[in-house]
């Protein structure tokens, strides 16, 4: 069984502030082991307003100190809601905001369920012993606020599908001017595979394409780790003896080559081409990344040489999978690369 939250007074920890826009916010109770109720601390210490927000969840906003202002969006309308100190706002699930203050607003935020990202609206439960997969971006946004918006895009893409148990999360921020990115990546990867570990799951994927710090994080880990492209790329053969790869911006196309020719698939691959999106711009327009796709695909298609289409970026292919319904069968096998990646490691988990 497991173990209960014990009763415990959680101090202020300036290393768990995350900026969310013109804001910081802290995630409280993340330590207490909570599984319906979250505490956040919101500061704007400048002012100002956030990127619009989906709520998955209920909440409610208890104004601390200074005026918040709050803009909720509906149908494409903004209508502001302020409330002074002593005031709660309440926000049903499903309404889109913006939330914002003048310089040196304080806000209280308590949602639930603080799982939203990790469970789905359905009453079918998983199995007890459905294997745990961590899916692990090792790497973040340009906006910081994008990182738990890519999280939750690709849980409730991915969930639902088999009775395997799926976390997205990001490893710990790492990027600075005074280390070298790869060996700073890396440590991140190492760090958050082992943490998985120690938290019992029972595989990881590394979610990324460019599989970064993949024998790495294998030499370290008693579980499965899985990367993308490898595993994709293998299965793309069980479609036909030719692929082509999709990514998303043009400097990847090098690298992703280069990764397919080492995994032994050099014959096999007619090519690898990029839609020439940056992540935050595919994470903000879906639509517009998607439709970028399906053009390649249309192209592929009509020279005839591959069967199957890797999508080599699982920001890219998070969006064409949220918009796939919309476009034509090309007649060529489009892999849900992320998907795909999911499945393989938790059959990977179960022996």
């Amino acid at each position: 069984m497991p173990t209960p939250p014990k009763a415990i007074v959680l101090p202020y920890d300036e290393s768990r502030d995350k900026p969310f826009g013109p804001a910081t916010i802290e995630h409280r109770t993340a330590q207490a082991g909570f599984s319906r109720l979250g505490t956040y601390f919101m500061a704007f210490p400048d002012g100002g307003h956030a990127d619009p927000w989906s709520l998955e969840y209920e909440e409610s906003i208890y104004v601390i100190d200074g005026e918040a202002s709050l803009l909720v969006i509906d149908d494409g309308h903004e209508t502001e809601l302020r409330a002074g100190a002593g005031e709660l706002i309440a926000l049903p699930k499903g309404t889109t905001v913006r939330y914002g203050g003048v310089p040196g607003t304080r806000l209280l935020l308590s949602i639930a369920p603080v799982d939203w990202a990790t469970k789905k609206d359905s009453a079918a439960e998983a199995p007890v012993d459905a294997p745990r997969v961590l899916f692990l971006t090792p790497f973040h946004f340009e906006k910081p606020e994008n990182d738990d918006r890519f999280d939750a895009v690709l849980t409730s893409l991915l969930v639902g599908h088999g009775h395997q148990i799926v976390s997205a999360e990001h490893v710990e921020r790492f990027e600075s001017e005074d280390v070298d990115y790869d060996e700073a990546q890396t440590g991140a990867i190492l760090k958050a595979v082992e943490q998985a570990n120690a938290e019992r799951y029972d595989a990881v994927v590394i979610a990324c394409h460019y599989d970064p710090a993949l024998d790495e994080a294998r030499a370290v880990s008693r579980i499965p780790v899985v990367g993308p492209l490898q595993l994709s790329a293998s299965v793309a053969l069980q479609f036909g003896p030719r692929f082509a790869v999709i990514t998303d911006i043009p400097e990847a196309v090098p690298v992703i080559r280069g990764l397919v020719d080492h995994y032994g698939h050099e014959a096999a691959c007619v090519g690898v081409s990029a839609i020439g999106w940056e992540g935050d711009a595919i994470l903000e327009d879906p639509l517009g990344a998607a439709e970028a796709v399906d053009r390649l695909v249309a192209d592929l298609a009509a020279v005839g040489e591959a069967q199957s289409v890797v999508i080599g970026c699982t920001i890219v292919s998070s969006a064409y999978e949220q918009h796939r319904h919309r476009f034509a069968d090309r007649g060529v096998v489009v892999l849900n690369s992320n998907l795909v990646t999911l499945k393989g490691a938790a059959a990977l988990a179960a022996n």
